[in-house]
């Protein structure tokens, strides 16, 4: 069995994840992840925008609209709880079957479907009427916000239970409303066994992290431990997959075949210091970005203002092949300002800044103009004194 040193690790996972490969398209990038995760927060940019800005730059939002969510027509990509939401090829719908079938056999699902359940029939004639909708075109009095499911109405819980089995799917979005519609295909087949499905998923998530631990791939598309792991050894059996030691992981790992004797991720393109979502699988798993950059990152959206050390929605900051720290962004939409509102380094030393800082502020000038923002105001919070660079 080979053994990795944790860098050969970090290397390979970046090259498997996109990262300064030279990716030209968004089809790439999502050909590369296999999914991105969607998130509603737009303190900066909203999160599935975020990772192909990570891979390709400034990127035109609005063919990623087309491509996601229909913008007038058909999308290109699905949506499904790949990795809580996200968005998936087309190719890959066929893989969530079990998935589908499990949440149709609950019971909850079951009462939805039932003849007897006058909201859930009403729901089915107005889309069968009209066709894809967003759910403020349902008028009903249950299409009233409540207090289960994030304030959802009753209507929006049927909704929202229905795509989780496939009764119903997203025909794409309108101001990032979900659009949606009876699915033509219920009730299709795919041929393929639940483990079948379900080993796809798992190489798809090896090769796309590149070497990762039993909890890493099971975690990329929200298996269980228990149900990946019988399943990860048929494929080592299989010669699908391989297993190598990586230096102070006390797990295994798992490989693709043939990933070691491919190019390592390029560490010195034009564009050295990247911007990185918290909801990017290079560090959407707190245990494996803290095993894999020694970078312990946690969300502090739901962390009370008063006690946030970092800031609301903080980005990682990627140099090369670490995580060296993290910045709060705020776009200014009306004012059309870029807020650094907080910048933290992670112990860089003055020659580090020195030589790191006109790269940061590269990227947050190429970051303020993707956004559509004009000016850049430099943070008053943080370890990273950047002023002089930003004035």
């Amino acid at each position: 069995m080979q053994t990795l040193s944790n860098q050969e690790a970090r290397q390979l996972s970046l090259a498997s994840l996109g990262v300064n490969r030279g990716l030209k398209t968004i089809d790439q990038v999502i050909e590369t992840l296999n999914l991105i995760q969607i998130d509603s927060v737009n303190v900066f940019a909203r999160a599935h925008l975020m990772p192909v800005f990570t891979r390709l730059g400034n990127y035109d939002l609005a063919e990623f609209e087309g491509l996601a969510f229909g913008a007038g027509a058909k999308p290109t990509y699905l949506e499904y709880w790949a990795h809580c939401a996200a968005l998936i090829p087309e190719r890959d719908w066929k893989l969530f079957e079990f998935r589908r079938n499990e949440y149709l056999n609950k019971q909850s699902i079951q009462e939805i479907l039932k003849p007897g359940n006058k909201t859930a029939q009403w729901v089915f004639g107005e889309l069968r009427q009209n066709g894809a909708m967003t759910i403020s075109e349902f008028e009903h009095d249950l299409n009233k916000r409540g207090s289960s499911w994030w304030g959802w109405s009753e209507v929006k819980v049927i909704l929202e239970r229905l795509v989780f089995a496939g009764v119903v799917v997203s025909a794409g979005r309108h101001n990032f409303q979900r659009k949606y519609s009876l699915n033509p295909s219920f009730g299709e087949t795919s041929g393929l066994t639940k483990d079948q499905q379900i080993q796809a998923l798992l190489v798809q998530a090896a090769t796309s992290l590149g070497v990762a631990t039993e909890a890493d791939i099971a975690d990329y598309y929200r298996l269980t431990r228990p149900t990946a792991r019988p399943q990860l050894k048929q494929l080592v059996e299989q010669g699908a997959l391989e297993i190598v030691e990586v230096d102070s992981w006390k797990d295994p790992a798992f490989i693709a075949p043939g990933l070691l004797s491919k190019p390592k991720a390029d560490v010195s393109d034009q564009r050295p210091l990247k911007l990185v979502n918290p909801f990017d699988p290079i560090m959407w798993n707190r245990e494996r970005t803290k095993r894999l950059f020694d970078f312990d990152y946690l969300i502090e959206i739901y962390t009370p203002e008063a006690k946030r050390k970092y800031g609301y929605y903080t980005l990682g900051l990627l140099y090369g092949d670490r995580l060296i720290g993290r910045v709060d962004l705020k776009h200014e939409r009306k004012g059309r300002k870029l807020l650094v509102q907080s910048l933290w380094h992670e112990n860089l030393t003055e020659a580090e800044l020195t030589e790191i800082t006109p790269w940061l502020k590269q990227e947050l000038e190429l970051a303020m103009t993707w956004v559509g923002a004009e000016t850049l105001i430099p943070p008053t919070k943080g370890n990273w004194p950047l002023m002089a660079g930003l004035s």
